[in-house]
């Protein structure tokens, strides 16, 4: 289509409160991004309806503004041209912080540290799930086995499998808090290895009376234990210890530093975590978890009511994160989660007022995202259907899906419902669960009446009118002539990496397709090959994104989310614009450890832009993948 872009961009400074509000501007391959003054002045549904736009949507401090690919880059310009600088590697990182108090920074970092932590959790959650099911007796009488018919060798397996992550747990914390406060990450790694020693009574040991264990004395009243399963002495080890260690760069002598500023972090911070902070905070640590699992076990479901009702309001506000070392702790202190089932429930809640919506409005928009948002919340990821779907034009819905995630938060409650583990939700949530028959029949039977009710009631009750509106149809536009190469019956890898399906993509933009049906490769080789004869029809400044076209269809492969902000930094670009390739040329290289290294998954994209105007795209792959295997199976 023909677009006047210096129309657009006029109208997009217009609708987002003017250039005195944007303070600058920078774009990816599919979205504009503008660093504004006061994001209220911006006005959404203005945006909405400008050509070529596809939907907004507000993060990391960034207003950013969905064209698509072929497009983005020539609104950009235009609006440089208009007077907007352009946006700073420090002005994006420090986007990320405005507008939040020292509270909301404060969270933030802490949830900086511990999200990392959460797969080796997922993956600890679902070997005690699985290993409470396989060792189950009532399961072992099913074929005539009791626990004492079980080889050694496997218990040892499981017990390694289900035990390592929560032994070890503060040697992970330290790591990752190091890692955020601008420490060395070995450092931290070993500061907490050390605290989990062999060498020290165990925690475990210890808290069990008929172990016969004791912790050693200091001065007959210091009690000195090993920390395992504990977050905060580690936690505020690593903020210290780091600290330190950059106190130390600065005025160790550059000469020595190598050798004594490591030295002398281990040495000091050991000596502290020991003494003072593990004793102090590990008391601290346990005072909190009593009032958690009071405050859980509250008469009548209270508990639940309350976390749930509040749970996307808490989420809203970014202050969720705090919630994951408690749930880590309780998982390393009882073995087991309540939180998981009420948080699990709120999902499944937002899939179906998502779907209702969705299905009921008239809106081609909503029409068009909901569905894929809905599969998302289903699987985990209730960001799409929370910003894109419910938020969107009203409150009501989303007042109505707090008061059902309170219900359904409290029935949990009632039922003793709890995980095994954190980080997953709703419908992979069910493998946290599998340990026991009555907490996975419990949780099947109220996942399915959270959705179905949410969705009636929804349905019947809470439809915001503005979805029930018929869109105008903007005016005729001429189409792009067709690209000279053969309409690609069978898109093939584009590198070699294991295969992402799109509701697993981590940015809403592709897993909710608004830029058309999608999938991922997570790399495991920097390169990536054409997956069609085309002809090169857009390259990022950045090199992290290039276009293909073809016969009646459009390509976007974008590596990596975020890497706009890497400015190039590790991209080659093998292709230049309106070059011909054939399906298997090398495109682009990237370096995948400065990728990881900048903080941002480098998942690799393929999207068909205009998926609409095909009769069908589907994926064909799964698990390992190589260049050129068969990944996506399209028909005009």
């Amino acid at each position: 289509m023909n677009y006047d872009y210096a129309k657009i961009a006029k109208e997009v400074i217009q609708a987002v409160g003017g250039s005195e509000n944007i303070k600058s501007a920078a774009h990816c391959a599919t979205r504009l991004r503008l660093i504004v003054a006061d994001r209220s002045l911006a006005d959404d549904e203005k945006v909405g309806e400008i050509d070529a736009v596809k939907g907004t949507f507000f993060t990391a401090g960034q207003y950013q503004i969905i064209f698509g690919t072929g497009h983005v880059n020539r609104v950009y310009e235009q609006i440089i041209q208009l007077g907007i600088a352009e946006t700073t590697a420090s002005e994006a990182k420090e986007a990320k912080m405005d507008g939040k108090n020292q509270i909301q920074k404060a969270i933030r970092t802490f949830g900086d540290v511990f999200v990392p932590v959460i797969p080796a959790l997922v993956a600890t959650g679902l070997f005690l799930g699985l290993k409470g099911a396989l060792l189950n007796n009532n399961f072992l009488a099913l074929f005539g086995m009791t626990n004492a018919d079980i080889p050694q060798t496997f218990q040892v397996l499981v017990d390694v499998l289900s035990g390592t992550t929560f032994a070890f747990l503060p040697a992970i914390v330290c790591w990752s808090t190091f890692r955020v406060f601008g420490g060395s990450p070995v450092l931290g790694l070993i500061l907490g290895l050390m605290l989990v020693n062999g060498s020290l009574p165990n925690a475990y040991s210890v808290a069990d009376p008929s172990s016969g264990v004791t912790p050693l004395m200091l001065f007959g009243f210091i009690p000195i234990v090993g920390y395992q399963g504990s977050i905060l002495p580690a936690f505020v080890a690593g903020v210290i210890g780091s600290k330190l260690e950059k106190k130390l760069r600065k005025t160790v002598p550059a000469v020595f530093d190598f050798m004594i500023t490591p030295f002398l972090v281990l040495f000091v911070m050991l000596i502290l975590s020991l003494l003072v902070i593990g004793p102090l905070l590990h008391a601290l640590e346990n005072i909190l978890l009593v009032i958690v699992e009071y405050a859980l076990e509250l008469p009548f479901g209270i508990g639940g009511l309350v976390v749930g009702f509040f749970w996307s309001i808490i989420t809203l506000t970014g202050v969720h994160h705090i919630f994951n070392m408690l749930e880590i702790s309780l998982l390393a202190s009882t073995g087991f989660n309540p939180f998981n089932a009420i948080l699990c429930m709120c999902g499944f809640s937002s899939a179906g007022v998502c779907l209702a919506i969705s299905i009921k409005a008239r809106k081609k928009e909503i029409r068009a995202i909901g569905p894929s948002a809905t599969v998302s919340a289903l699987l985990g990821i209730g960001e799409p259907a929370l910003f894109g779907v419910i938020l969107r034009y009203g409150i009501k819905p989303f007042l109505l899906s707090c008061s059902i995630n309170g219900i359904a938060g409290m029935i949990a409650m009632l039922l003793g419902m709890k995980g095994t583990g954190n980080g997953i939700t709703t419908i992979p949530g069910l493998l946290l669960y599998i340990y026991s028959p009555s907490q996975l029949m419990m949780y099947v039977l109220l996942a399915i009446a959270t959705f179905v009710i949410a969705f009636c009631l929804c349905w019947f009750f809470a439809v915001p009118s503005e979805v029930m509106e018929i869109d105008t149809p903007k005016g005729d536009k001429k189409e792009v002539p067709p690209a000279p190469a053969a309409f690609p019956d069978m898109l093939g890898a584009v590198a070699q990496g294991i295969f992402v399906p799109m509701a697993e993509i981590p940015d809403p933009t592709f897993s909710q397709g608004v830029l058309g049906i999608c999938c991922g490769i997570e790399p495991e080789i920097g390169k990536v090959f054409s997956p069609m004869n085309g002809t090169i029809s857009q390259i990022a400044d950045t090199l992290h994104a290039v276009g293909i076209e073809a016969d009646g269809v459009d390509l976007l492969i974008h590596v990596g989310i975020d890497t706009v902000e890497m400015k190039g930094d590790g991209f080659k670009s093998y292709v230049k614009e309106g070059q011909t390739v054939k399906k298997g040329d090398l495109l682009l290289t990237m370096d995948l450890e400065k990728i990881k290294a900048a903080g941002h998954p480098a998942t690799i994209m393929v999207a068909v832009t205009n998926s609409d105007d095909l009769a069908s795209v589907e994926t064909v792959a799964s698990g390992q993948l190589n260049p050129g295997d068969q990944l996506m199976c399209l028909k005009a």
